[in-house]
């Protein structure tokens, strides 16, 4: 199913890799950033430079900050772009396919939990190629690129960030792992609801023939609450990873700063160092937190994505046209079309339609 997934991305590749540059540029220059804001505390803190000394250096972070807001404004445009023209395009391959299936395989289908792929289905693939997908590859290449610069000036913190940051993956897949099934589950809730709606709007008339109308009152009710039911049990499990993530986060941050202000408390670092990296450390693990947020995030759209696959994954009925078949056309005056002991069934019927069926036309 992944494969699917990666293999709908690769049409949009190009705009897919200038989310992840534009994000990544973001990144560096938060970089940048932290070096300069560091450089003005330090000049105005301890060397006690004046507003005017540091004015040049504030117009550069000015620059900076403009800079990162652009690139991060262009990551989500682009973003947004990929995600619409991967929805666009599934949705017409999924129409055209239950088109080629045609009715043999649509009546024997819920058209409610039908439409539901084709709608919600579809559109819960936007957090997926929009939001978790970038920050997969921005989730390695900016702690990364932290992690390269941070270790020549600071090699104990460079330890401390690079034994902390696998954590938070490692949490985010145990957790991610629960989560999993329960998402399926809300998917598997959601589209039988659908179904069972579509159901009654279509058989309402029938049903107030009978006077059963409001019967079917309860049975609405029962089925929303245990789609309530089901997607408040996914925000808890969401909940608690957002909050092993955070905590995750804040008690790296914390270490970082313990070893670095006892440090500095003995004169073993630089001012300026020692911010530099505290600005820094955040950041560090940011992107990381991110990627367990936009997993969850992530994670409807794949468990839509299994329903819609299987469809596109059910082969079509072979249909004859002009280009495969040998056609041959008759003067309905002299010729005569006759069946003779002519059985068919479809491919999802033990039944057949027709058997042993001769006439002459």
């Amino acid at each position: 199913m992944f494969h699917h997934l990666l293999n709908l991305a690769r049409s949009r590749r190009l705009a897919l890799a200038l989310t992840i540059l534009l994000g990544w540029l973001g990144g560096l220059l938060v970089i940048l950033q932290a070096w300069f804001l560091s450089r003005v505390v330090d000049g105005v803190f301890l060397g006690k430079q004046t507003l005017t000394a540091v004015f040049p250096i504030l117009e550069v972070l000015l620059v900076i900050i403009l800079l990162r807001a652009a690139s991060l404004w262009g990551a989500e445009l682009s973003a947004n772009a990929v995600a619409l023209r991967v929805k666009s395009d599934l949705r017409a391959r999924l129409m055209q396919h239950l088109a080629a299936l045609g009715p043999a395989f649509t009546q024997g289908e819920k058209t409610g939990e039908l439409a539901a792929s084709a709608i919600e289905g579809v559109e819960a693939l936007d957090a997926y190629f929009s939001q978790y997908l970038p920050q997969v590859a921005l989730a390695a290449f900016i702690p990364l690129s932290i992690l390269l610069l941070v270790f020549p000036l600071d090699p104990l913190t460079g330890l401390v960030f690079l034994l902390t940051a696998p954590l938070i993956p490692l949490f985010m897949y145990l957790i991610g792992k629960a989560a999993e099934a329960l998402t399926q589950r809300q998917w598997e809730t959601l589209s039988r609801l659908s179904a069972y709606l579509l159901d009654i709007l279509q058989g309402l008339t029938t049903l107030k023939l009978l006077g059963q109308s409001r019967n079917q009152a309860g049975n609405i009710q029962q089925a929303s609450d245990r789609f309530r039911d089901v997607t408040l049990s996914v925000l808890r499990v969401t909940f608690l990873s957002a909050l092993a993530l955070e905590l995750l986060s804040t008690l790296s941050t914390a270490v970082v700063a313990v070893e670095i202000g006892l440090r500095l408390l003995y004169a073993k670092m630089s001012f300026q160092q020692a911010l530099f990296i505290l600005v820094l450390a955040p950041d560090f693990y940011l992107p990381l937190r991110l990627l367990g947020l936009r997993f969850h995030a992530g994670m409807s759209g794949t468990a839509a994505a299994r329903r819609i696959f299987e469809i596109l994954d059910t082969p079509a009925s072979r249909t004859c046209n002009v280009q495969t078949c040998n056609v041959q056309t008759c003067n309905m005056q002299t010729c005569n079309i006759s069946f003779s002991n002519v059985s068919y069934a479809y491919p999802t019927r033990d039944l057949p339609a027709l058997q042993n069926v001769s006439f002459d036309i």
